[in-house]
């Protein structure tokens, strides 16, 4: 009901990124067991949505559960996983792949769009919509790997600190706009259909500099 609520709230412009996450905290707030979370089990619900979606009467209820998502069929599917069997299984139910890139390895990414053209071709689905992202900040010298430091010393608060410390110099970007330009360039010469920036700061500056990269790549 949320998502095709968000759909027409979106006039049909909403994507739906489905994955299995990594926060126990997240689990136990439902009373979950995340060691027990499988990407065939995902599927499976994923599948009943698009029931739902399609106007069947699942419940035995008066009437079919609503409303109606204004994308026939329901939003598209991404699944959020960089796992080459997660990707393959995924093939059966999800539209593409939107995963995480920590250190922006191109071979490593060429690698899981490739299983993910396979594994969508031997499902006989139409190619899947291959999208990724990572982590960003603008900035000269050593001030935006700072800053990306102290985004993910934030947001990973649930790994020991000296794991995310250790991890911090290599994740995400960080330069000006024209390593911006070349590093996206990089990604749409491999097949890259959407990279998703984010942001590692309040700062409004930071987004309009990327809007204005993101600008030189829009499609017309």
């Amino acid at each position: 009901k949320a998502l095709a609520t968000g759909d027409m709230l979106s006039g049909g412009r909403l994507t739906v990124g489905l994955g299995i996450g990594g926060r126990h905290e997240d689990y136990r707030a439902v009373g979950a067991d995340l060691a027990t979370q499988r990407m065939r089990v995902l599927g499976e619900r994923a599948q009943i949505m698009r029931l739902v979606w399609a106007g069947e009467n699942l419940t035995g209820a008066t009437r079919p559960v609503g409303p109606s998502p204004v994308q026939a069929g329901g939003p598209e599917l991404h699944v959020g996983t960089t796992g080459p069997a997660t990707i393959r299984s995924a093939a059966a139910w999800a539209s593409g792949v939107a995963g995480v890139t920590l250190d922006l390895d191109l071979t490593r990414q060429r690698e899981l769009f490739d299983i993910a053209r396979t594994a969508w071709a031997d499902a006989g689905r139409p190619p899947p919509h291959l999208a990724t992202s990572f982590w960003f900040a603008f900035g000269d010298g050593d001030a935006p790997r700072a800053q990306i430091h102290r985004h993910l010393r934030r947001y990973m608060n649930w790994i020991p600190a000296e794991f995310v410390d250790a991890m911090a110099p290599t994740t995400g970007w960080a330069g000006t706009e024209d390593e911006l330009r070349a590093v996206l360039t990089a990604f749409a010469d491999i097949g890259t259909d959407e990279v998703q920036l984010i942001p590692t700061s309040a700062d409004p500056d930071q987004l309009h500099r990327a809007a204005e990269v993101a600008e030189d790549f829009r499609l017309t």
